[in-house]
């Protein structure tokens, strides 16, 4: 094989990262879809300190009574606060008028 080739397979068949595991998985990359379910960020916000502290205690409290790893934790506390994204706008426009 000339070391310019980078096809998968070639003459001495599939190329190991394609070959698939007595377990039915396979060795490499993982498949697209899992990569976009593991895909994570990392954002700041400037906010008030108690709020930050608050949220840092949830997280803690959630983690240490499921064990659940604290990105999931946090995960699941943004999205609960998406869901009562309405509800807080609402408040904030009534504050903001008064």
């Amino acid at each position: 094989m000339s070391p310019q080739k980078f096809d998968t397979a070639d003459d001495e068949g599939p190329s190991p990262a394609l070959t698939p595991h007595q377990e039915g998985l396979i060795v490499g990359s993982p498949a697209p879809e899992a990569v976009a379910r593991q895909t994570m960020t990392r954002r700041s916000w400037y906010t008030k300190t108690a709020a930050a502290e608050a949220f840092q205690e949830a997280v803690d409290n959630i983690h240490h009574a499921t064990r659940t790893p604290k990105h999931e934790v946090v995960a699941a506390l943004l999205e609960a606060a998406v869901a009562q994204s309405d509800r807080v706008r609402s408040e904030l426009s009534h504050t903001s008028q008064a």
